[in-house]
């Protein structure tokens, strides 16, 4: 059964190989995926789609886990999510420009699986870097 620690790299791990299947069994099947950052509370299936729309955005994207806190079923990650804008995003053509965007996941583990993910995404400055944030933010 795996800890929540395993399961914060798991997620940020097949995200980066887009194992799509894999991700989905990291999942309770009635988890909670909230990104924090656009506003939208997930299923696990609509979660593995939007993961999908943000690697056809930025195809060569890769997370990195640069601390981690762990508590018992609970595990917070500080992630860097690294890549280039080469797709379409929520609607924007791409920019052809790289972004570094900051990123706090935090899991709650339930019987070895994800029960709820919080993941607190920078968007804000994910459009100020690329050149698409409204005049006056970022």
């Amino acid at each position: 059964m795996a800890t929540a620690r395993e399961l914060l790299d798991q997620i940020v791990g097949t995200f980066n190989e887009a194992q799509w299947a894999a991700a989905e069994a990291l999942w309770a099947p009635d988890a909670v995926w909230e990104e924090i950052g656009t506003g939208r509370t997930l299923t696990v299936p609509e979660g593995i789609a939007a993961a999908k729309d943000w690697r056809t955005a930025f195809a060569d994207v890769r997370g990195t886990i640069e601390n981690r806190l762990v508590d018992g079923h609970q595990a917070a990650g500080e992630i860097v999510w690294r890549g280039t804008h080469t797709g379409p995003l929520m609607g924007a053509p791409p920019t052809g420009k790289p972004i570094a965007v900051r990123a706090v996941a935090v899991i709650t583990e339930a019987d070895g699986r994800v029960a709820r993910m919080r993941h607190y995404l920078d968007i804000a400055g994910m459009t100020a870097q690329l050149g698409t944030a409204p005049p006056g933010a970022g």
